[in-house]
């Protein structure tokens, strides 16, 4: 009973993003699909696609901001990850085991915390809500009036 409570569920939300996407009349961005769902695409690559539909989107001001969000936002996680990455093996392998791992483990640390910024950041910006990350979205915002 609980998988099929389960499947009706799935399904359901299934039919909702494909009503979404599919809408007659809903508004597009420059990229003709509706501004939610082009907000969530933002962020589907990280700062990749943050950057993509940044450079691509010029009529809508809630897709331009999600994808500035998303490069400055999640761009700066993984370039933080990536630094304490590139420490732990340029540097710290050759000085200590113990630090070797500190770094290693902290950029995972980062990494992990990042993906769960990236997944909440997803799904509110596919329910249409323009949110702003602790110090990432005051620069998006500013980045997106231009």
């Amino acid at each position: 009973m609980a998988v099929v409570g389960f499947w009706l569920r799935v399904t359901g939300y299934i039919r909702d993003i494909v009503e979404t996407v599919t809408r007659p009349g809903a508004s597009t961005s420059s990229t003709g699909l509706p501004p939610p769902t082009a907000a969530a695409f933002s962020y589907i690559a990280w700062w990749v696609s943050g950057l993509l539909f940044y450079l691509v989107e010029h009529e809508n001001r809630f897709v331009r901001f999600h994808a500035a969000q998303a490069l400055v936002g999640l761009g700066a996680i993984w370039a933080l990850g990536l630094v304490l990455w590139l420490f732990a093996f340029g540097i710290a392998l050759f000085v200590s085991a113990a630090l070797f791992k500190v770094f290693v483990y902290s950029a995972y640390a980062v990494w992990a915390a990042g993906i769960l910024v990236w997944a909440y950041c997803i799904v509110r910006a596919w329910q249409g809500i323009e949110f702003e990350l602790p110090w990432a979205g005051r620069i998006a915002r500013r980045m997106s009036q231009k």
